[in-house]
Order: C-alpha cells, then structure tokens, then sequence
C-alpha cells in the first residue's frame, strides 16, 4: 500500500519544523532571565564570551557541540585512581550535558597501578568534557549543575595545558547527605618532574566548604557555581550568585615562585575516583555504577563573561 502524498508532505514538514525549533533554541540562552551577581553587575558591564558559553540546546553531540568540546582529556590522560575518562560517557539528552559512569570491562582495565596505601586498576569509566578554547582572567565563569548521588566527585574546575595551575570550582560528593551540600573550592599550584610530568609538590591545596543558606542538597537540584578570575592573585568564588569565597594573596593564596594565575586555562567538567578516599573504602559498588538515579552529573549551561568597563 503506498503511502498517500499528503502524509508524506506532512511528515517533511513536521521534522523541518522540529529541526527550526532547535535551531532556533540555540539563540536562546537558558540564563537570559538570570542576572550576574549584584556584586559584579554594579563594577563593570560585561560581554558574553560565546566560546566557552553554551546551553546544551543539541539532540546529540552534534557538530555545534564539538566545535566548542572535547569529550575527552586533551593530551589522553585516563584519569586519577580507578578512573578511566571515555567519550561515551558524556552525553546531550533533553538540553543538558550528561556525565555518566560505569564499570569498565575486565578486558580493558590494564595493569595494576601502585599507589602506595592502594593498588588499582582503571574499573570505573567516567565522562570528561573540557574547553576547546583557554581562558584568561579577567572572566566570570559560572555553570548550572546537579551533582551525582554516590561517591565519586562531581567537578567543575579549570586546568593550565602544563598540568600546572588549577582551580577548584567545585569537588562535591554526592554520597552523603553531608557532603552533598559542600561547594567545594580549592587551588593547586603543582611542581612537576620536567620528563615523567609526575607531581612532586603542591604549593597550594588549601580547600574550604561552602554550603546555600538553606543548606540545600546539590544532588537534588539545579545550583549556580560562579568563579571570577579577577587577576592572578584575586579570585572570587559564588554560589547561587553570592559570594562565598575570595582567594587572593591578602587570604590564603600563596605561591613561593610568585607566578601565581597569570597562566590561560581550561574549562572542565568531569567525574573522579579519588585515591585518598578509595584508599578509606569510598568507592562507587558495582550496583551504584549502572544506577541511572545515582551515576549521572548533569550541566544545564555554563555562561562566561568579560568586563567591558
């Protein structure tokens, strides 16, 4: 039986239609109606940087999305620990950035790493997305996320291309009820052996905690983590547009070689098994690890923005 011309006319013209209201989404920012932190929004006017600025308005990782993304480590890395970074664990469904986990295949785990206190393999594939494009202050960064709700950290931090300066956005572990309400920020300055890139030292490692004022969990619902890099020795931390944290050499920002953030990073959203904490037992069971309620991290949008005066 052939299908009638009129039904096939209509069918054309429905995926058209679908395929120019996606378009037409990716012009519409999902922040629009959020403004910047009244702290910063009364010192400067600002300009969206769209390089580094997305809704996730795809259906898929589509040509868009890799024009600004790599779903993998830049240079390979697989990951601390447990962790093995992998391209299908990071996904766009519904207009949001999706990392997931899982466990990886014996077949694939490699040889056992010596960490000291503990001996691992790589069992535990995660999602790595990072900025095809460096960043360099001054710019205020800020992403919509929900964490995940087991024991790996869900991250959004930045990362120099010599492994040398990172910030800390946030590390939070969803597993608890305690930790799920923890911004978590931090800075390393790293020391590393020139031919092997190994870490030697940290000159920085100082974290602090925040939490919402109505101590929220942030594995239940969509929050705002914001960083402005103001200069290389002042940074500002926010969470849900207030401020909660600024690092800068007046408070506890330190770097012996007094270098310190004057170096261009990237943008990076991932999940880690961390070994000081694998090293204690806290590590996602193999249940948890195919759980779709608990071993998702989701990004609704990151937006980034420089002073224009």
């Amino acid at each position: 039986m052939r299908t009638p011309f009129y039904l096939i006319a209509l069918s054309l013209l429905f995926i058209s239609a679908c395929e120019t209201a996606v378009n037409d989404r990716k012009d519409i920012h999902d922040w629009q109606d959020i403004p910047l932190p009244d702290k910063l929004n009364t010192q400067h006017n600002w300009q969206l940087v769209d390089e580094v600025s997305d809704s996730f308005n795809y259906q898929q990782k589509s040509n868009d999305f890799n024009d600004k993304w790599h779903d993998n480590h830049i240079r390979g890395w697989k990951g601390p620990g447990a962790t093995y970074f992998d391209s299908n664990h990071s996904a766009i469904e519904n207009g949001k950035l999706v990392l997931s986990a899982s466990p990886v295949p014996e077949s694939q785990q490699g040889e056992i790493i010596d960490y000291g206190d503990i001996q691992s393999k790589k069992t535990i594939f995660t999602g790595f997305v990072t900025a095809k494009t460096l960043i360099k202050y001054p710019i205020y960064v800020e992403a919509s996320l929900k964490v995940s709700k087991f024991a790996l950290a869900s991250n959004f931090w930045m990362l120099s291309d010599d492994d040398v300066y990172e910030i800390d956005v946030t590390e939070t572990y969803g597993d608890t009820e305690h930790n799920a309400k923890l911004m978590a920020t931090n800075y390393h300055i790293f020391v590393r052996d020139p031919v092997t890139n190994d870490y030697l030292q940290d000159n920085g490692h100082k974290p602090k905690h925040h939490k919402t004022p109505t101590q929220d969990m942030l594995n239940e619902d969509y929050h705002r983590f914001g960083f402005y890099w103001k200069s290389p020795t002042h940074m500002e931390f926010y969470l849900d547009g207030s401020l909660i944290r600024t690092l800068s050499t007046d408070t506890d920002l330190t770097d012996p070689d007094n270098n310190f953030f004057n170096t261009p990073m990237r943008i990076i959203f991932d999940m880690e098994d961390h070994v000081w904490r694998a090293k204690k037992g806290i590590t996602p069971t193999k249940e948890e690890l195919i759980d779709p309620t608990k071993n998702r991290m989701y990004v609704d949008w990151i937006r980034a923005y420089q002073p224009t005066s």
